[in-house]
């Protein structure tokens, strides 16, 4: 199985290192040590980050991003359960651009001459 090191990954991901740190940290991917106690991650931490990544441009937080990506295990082949995180990120998302459109809405009628 191929490991990638924080740097390999941040240069797939493209992502900073720190970056990396981070998204292990909010459970969106989860490192290995190896032997000589240096980080390593499965390659499909690369998918991970980038869903991550573009579920937060439109508001999903690390936390919901992370538990619905915590049902695919390392190097799961099943394309069914990563189209299923998909298209759960994409109807989060659908739903918080709705949110926000509506918010833009209301901005959008105010009328600030009665103060």
């Amino acid at each position: 199985m191929t490991m990638l090191t924080v740097g390999q990954l941040a240069d797939a991901a493209g992502v900073t290192p720190n970056a990396v740190r981070f998204y292990e940290r909010y459970g969106v991917i989860t490192g290995h040590r190896s032997s000589g106690n240096a980080r390593r991650f499965t390659v499909d931490a690369v998918c991970r980050i980038r869903l991550a990544l573009a579920a937060q441009r439109v508001g999903i937080t690390l936390k919901e991003s992370a538990a619905i990506l915590a049902d695919i295990p390392a190097m799961s082949p099943d394309l069914d359960r990563w189209t299923t995180a998909g298209a759960e990120l994409v109807r989060i998302g659908r739903a918080r651009i709705t949110q926000l459109q509506a918010t833009v809405d209301q901005l959008s009628t105010l009328d600030f001459r009665v103060l």
